[in-house]
């Protein structure tokens, strides 16, 4: 039985793991940080001792010259603690293609509406805005949380995943699919910018109070998220007693 747990166990960790290595990388524990991300503006805040950092709207990363990431993406970080609550279009992360860093043209936007629930926005021109043109329409992904989930103090898990040969653009929430935008076919694909805590230019809606974070990655591929150790365990469990039974059958 051990045996079997144990081959299991290894069967998992190598299937959610494939090596993967981020264009961007920051990561913070008690013993410091661990950062790879030239050419990013401000820095997050970290105090040392922490095993994480934080941001506001005036103290909020971006880059509005990203390059090597061309394709499909995934954008993956964790959150908790954010300081008040939050409506009116406050974002926690935009993203922008097609070389614009203005407002809401081109842009993806995890931010809070004005009822407070967290949403991943397509803004302007439907399934293909991402880089397209400004029809005025949008398409959402409802993440399932509002402001007062994220004011926990429990880490949070997002991954934002653009998918180009399955054509989806989807969230995962503590590993668990949130939903997807499907027939997903972006005019322009690569992401050339991003910020925390607001939308660039004169459109932007910064984010209301501040927010911890931690594990942040921007890869240039699909990468999925590890599901919660305690799914990973009982899906484990579950597999090893079917193994078992068919050998006692």
């Amino acid at each position: 039985m051990k045996r079997t747990l144990f081959a299991l166990s290894f069967l998992a960790v190598s299937a959610l793991s494939n090596g993967a290595e981020p264009v961007y990388s920051w990561e913070w524990t008690a013993g410091g940080a661990q950062i790879t991300a030239s050419g990013w503006n401000n820095d997050f805040t970290y105090t040392e001792g922490n095993d994480y950092a934080s941001f506001t709207s005036s103290n909020n990363p971006w880059n509005a010259s990203i390059s090597g990431i061309s394709n499909s993406f995934t954008i993956s970080f964790d959150l908790k603690n954010l300081s008040r609550q939050n409506s009116n279009w406050n974002s926690i992360l935009s993203l922008y293609s097609n070389g614009t860093t203005s407002g809401n043209g081109n842009s993806l936007q995890l931010q809070f509406n004005s009822s407070g629930a967290l949403m991943l926005y397509n803004k302007v021109g439907g399934e293909t805005s991402f880089g397209g043109a400004n029809t005025g329409n949008t398409s959402s992904i409802n993440t399932g949380l509002t402001s007062a989930d994220l004011q926990r103090n429990t880490w949070t898990s997002f991954s934002i995943i653009s998918d180009l040969d399955s054509n989806t653009l989807s969230v995962y929430v503590n590993g668990s699919l949130a939903g997807s935008i499907t027939e997903w076919n972006p005019q322009s694909p690569a992401l050339t910018g991003a910020q925390f805590g607001s939308a660039f230019g004169s459109g932007g809606h910064a984010l209301l109070g501040s927010i911890d974070i931690n594990n942040i990655k921007f890869y240039n591929e699909v990468v999925l998220p590890v599901p919660e150790p305690a799914t990973t365990s009982l899906s484990l469990m579950g597999l090893a007693a079917l193994m078992m039974r068919r050998r006692r059958a």
